[in-house]
């Protein structure tokens, strides 16, 4: 899924355990209740990303980290969306 176009996916319940989301364009898409354990979100866009109950690539609880992944992407950096 590297490079992959989701903006405005909907990705509720998705397992996407280990994907490899590089350069992913999530704007505006819906993570609720998806699984991102150790997901590759390296220069992703996630401008408007829908978190709720999503289980973050450092498998935290998005509604635990105050309704986000941003900070909890094991060390990644997305391009936009986490500012």
């Amino acid at each position: 899924m590297q490079d992959a176009n989701l903006n405005g996916a909907n990705l509720k319940w998705a397992n996407l355990t280990n994907a490899n989301l590089t350069n992913a364009n999530l704007t505006d898409a819906s993570l609720k209740n998806a699984y991102l354990f150790n997901a590759d979100l390296t220069n992703a866009v996630l401008t408007d990303v829908f978190w709720l109950n999503t289980t973050c690539p450092d498998e935290t609880n998005s509604d635990d980290n105050r309704g986000t992944c941003c900070g909890h992407l094991n060390w990644k950096v997305p391009s936009a969306g986490c500012d």
